[in-house]
């Protein structure tokens, strides 16, 4: 399992633990196990469901979010805390960097917060929350448009539709940067700004100039 499964895995953790059987959540969850992993899940009850059914789905999400493997995403947390460390940003902003970037990158990490966030029983801030480990106050403090995740450059405010599910966004570059083995802040820095290529013109394409 990679590491953004397991981040995956983790919010789901703590969705199961917050809502009850009868929930919107409840309703959609066993989908997003069964599609992050290949763990089929019991059927859902078509009458009310109960509560030993939800307690099956909990320990079936308890026993798989343990389990963390490397890939992509452990490069992607890695060179987003350099970027947080070069900025100077906190722990949670850095944290937040990490889940926008997650979200644009996995599409198992998209799915499952896109799903959450349908079901209007959680909110962009309090996943965020859970994710970076930080209180709501301190999440909606950094989302704001003076904020130093925003300020930095680092991340871009959605200006898409009522429809748009995630407020933040990243640029194609810095996106493309977070995926990179680099060694140091300095490389990931060169892999988002290269160098010019050399110009290519002749002294004789400049004869005839006064």
């Amino acid at each position: 399992m990679t590491h953004e499964q397991h981040l995956a895995l983790d919010l789901i953790v703590r969705l199961a633990n917050r809502f009850g059987p009868a929930s919107r959540i409840a309703k959609e969850l066993p989908g997003w196990l069964e599609y992050l992993t290949e763990v089929e899940c019991p059927e859902r009850p078509r009458s009310r469901p109960s509560s030993q059914w939800w307690n099956k789905i909990r320990t079936i999400a308890h026993d798989l979010a343990p389990s963390a493997g490397g890939g992509e995403g452990e490069i992607v947390q890695r060179n987003a805390t350099r970027l947080g460390e070069h900025f100077g940003l906190s722990p949670a902003e850095t944290s937040m960097l990490t889940f926008v970037a997650f979200y644009k990158l996995f599409d198992g990490f998209e799915h499952v917060i896109d799903g959450a966030l349908e079901t209007r029983e959680v909110t962009v801030p309090l996943l965020l929350s859970w994710f970076c480990a930080a209180p709501e106050p301190e999440i909606r403090t950094a989302m704001r448009a003076s904020g130093r995740l925003t300020c930095s450059g680092l991340v871009q405010r959605n200006s898409g539709g009522r429809h748009r599910r995630m407020p933040f966004d990243l640029s194609d570059r810095l996106t493309l940067a977070l995926l990179a083995e680099v060694d140091s802040i300095s490389d990931l820095i060169a892999l988002m700004f290269p160098r010019p290529a050399a110009p290519q013109a002749q002294w004789q394409d400049f004869e005839g100039l006064s």
